[in-house]
Parts: C-alpha cells; structure tokens; sequence
C-alpha cells in the first residue's frame, strides 16, 4: 500500500537542528583546542572531559557557571561552554588531604 500523499521525511525539527549544531559547534571547538572528548552525549547536551582538560577551561575562563557535586569517591564538576554542559570528575583520595599535623600536637605516647 501506498501512502495517499508522499511527504519527505523530516529527521530533525529547527529547534533541534540549531541545538545540534550548537553542540558539534562547541565540540569541534575543545578538539581544536587539544582537548580530548571521553563522552559526548547530544540528547542531554553534555560533554565529558578529563579532570585536568576541566580545569584548563576553568583557569582559561572559557566556562560560564560552576556546580560542584561531591560524593562519596568523587567530585563530579559541571560548567557551560558556549551552551552545553561539560563534565569532569576527581577522585577523592588520601593524597588530597593535608596530613601535615599541626606542630603543636604531639603525637607521641608517654
């Protein structure tokens, strides 16, 4: 059977064709700047990149916005780069507390 009319197939609405550009926009924008994609996820908008790539973009001020969210093995960090959401996350680990005890405290037993 045939279809009484043929329409072309329309894949993508205006509304999510700009926004699909937007998002291959800003993630050619961090390979051409040496940062390495670990996930890229259109549907949600959200990028995925190495702690040390997330910082690089934060000390560069490229970023809009800042979310921390810590837990109990990590941090997972989120900030905007030309509108979409990129994510990283640190571990938490010993190395990151300062084990320098205070002089003052002797620690030792009498």
């Amino acid at each position: 059977m045939h279809a009484s009319t043929e329409r072309p197939l329309k894949v993508l609405t205006p509304q999510a064709a700009d926004r699909l550009r937007v998002f291959n926009s800003a993630s050619r924008t961090l390979q051409a700047m040496g940062i390495r994609l670990h996930r890229i996820d259109p549907v949600a908008n959200l990028l995925v990149v190495s702690p040390e790539d997330g910082q690089r973009l934060q000390r560069e001020r490229l970023t809009e916005g800042y979310q921390r969210h810590p837990s109990a093995g990590s941090t997972r960090y989120t900030v905007m780069f030309q509108g979409v959401s990129v994510e990283w996350r640190e571990p938490i680990s010993y190395r990151d507390l300062d084990c320098r005890a205070p002089a003052s405290v002797d620690l030792t037993f009498h």
